[in-house]
């Protein structure tokens, strides 16, 4: 629907989350297991998936590869960045971005 009336897509901001249940683990049901995996984990990646193939109709090169991000995941898992919490760190491969 965003392609057609817009044109085209540029960007997914892909800010949904939900925690579907304040219990004890033991007490989650696997049906609560499944509407929690669904809304923060297959909804992002099935957006994802839908918005780069779009993209790539558009002239978007392919999302960054596995060694694109090898340093700075590196670097937050060493002692260096054990200071580090709750921030976001953007490997946008030279394109400008704000958060």
């Amino acid at each position: 629907m965003a392609v057609k009336l817009h044109g085209g897509i540029d960007i997914l901001v892909s800010t949904a989350a939900a925690s579907t249940s304040f219990g004890s683990l033991m007490d989650i049901t696997e049906e609560i297991w499944d509407k929690t995996l669904d809304i923060n984990v297959k909804a992002p990646a099935l957006m994802t998936k839908t918005v780069v193939r779009e993209m790539k109709k558009r002239g978007y090169r392919e999302l960054g590869e596995s060694e694109d991000y090898a340093g700075i995941v590196s670097f937050l898992c060493s002692e260096d960045a054990s200071y580090i919490t709750e921030e976001t760190v953007v490997v946008g491969g030279g394109t400008p971005s704000r958060l």
